[in-house]
């Protein structure tokens, strides 16, 4: 297999590889795998004050799945949480060179990615109930 010069410096020196401790504050995880295609993947995201901050993965995968997955935590540092829905896989491919069947490891990247927006959503449900309630404690005192 012929590897891109990008594929083969992110595959090298992954950037963002790795997970946060599980007491890290403002961190929602999220994963996804497919045993056929040979990929595993969870990412780790920081926020604070609906940016994110940072973004760690964990891969079991190939080359062209580590270095997709490098460059997406690089591009989604510094956006707004909504950008957890929204990578152009089609820029992400393009930028690292990669073969057409590889795409299913990107909709399995973009699957975890989604997982953490989901766990985002739920997070957020929890500390507004929350909120809700100690609103509710307050006024009953």
């Amino acid at each position: 297999m012929n590897y891109s010069s990008e594929v083969l410096q992110r595959f090298g020196l992954p950037q963002a590889d790795g997970a946060f401790p599980d007491e890290t504050e403002g961190v929602v995880r999220g994963e996804a795998e497919d045993r056929s295609l040979g990929i595993w993947i969870r990412f780790d995201v920081q926020l604070r004050d609906g940016l994110i901050r940072a973004v760690r993965f964990q891969l079991f995968g190939c080359p062209h799945a580590i270095a997709a997955a490098s460059l997406i935590c690089e591009r989604l540092e510094g956006k707004p949480a909504r950008a957890l829905a929204g990578i152009d896989l089609q820029a992400v491919a393009g930028s690292l060179d990669l073969p057409v069947e590889k795409y299913g490891k990107l909709l399995r990247i973009e699957d975890a990615l989604l997982a953490c927006r989901q766990a985002l959503g739920r997070s957020q449900d929890t500390s507004e109930a929350r909120k809700s309630c100690d609103e509710d404690e307050t006024k009953d005192s």
